[in-house]
């Protein structure tokens, strides 16, 4: 299985190379990545800043790299996301 940070690197390799194109199209131009690993990294990606969706038609979106200098600052780290999402979810309701 293909890791989150790699799935990451193919997107951004990807849209590098040939620019902004719908959430649809990009996964199925990663045929070694599952739709839900693709969505998941592009979730994280625009999160952080990396990239930008923007809606079209119902449940379509136009997935592009953010802005240079937006880009710059706002580097995917896959050891962040993670790290943030088990400390949040390592304590117990109650406490």
């Amino acid at each position: 299985m293909t890791e989150n940070y790699e799935i990451g690197a193919l997107i951004t390799q990807e849209l590098e190379q040939h620019g902004p194109c719908m959430l649809e199209a990009l996964a199925h131009k990663l045929p070694t990545c599952s739709w839900n690993q693709v969505f998941m990294a592009v979730d994280t990606l625009s999160r952080e800043g990396t990239l930008t969706l923007q809606p079209r038609a119902r449940f379509q979106y136009i997935v592009s790299l953010a802005p240079a200098q937006k880009h710059a600052l706002h580097h995917f780290d896959p050891s962040r996301s993670v790290a943030g999402m088990l400390q949040r979810g390592s304590g117990s309701y109650g406490n």
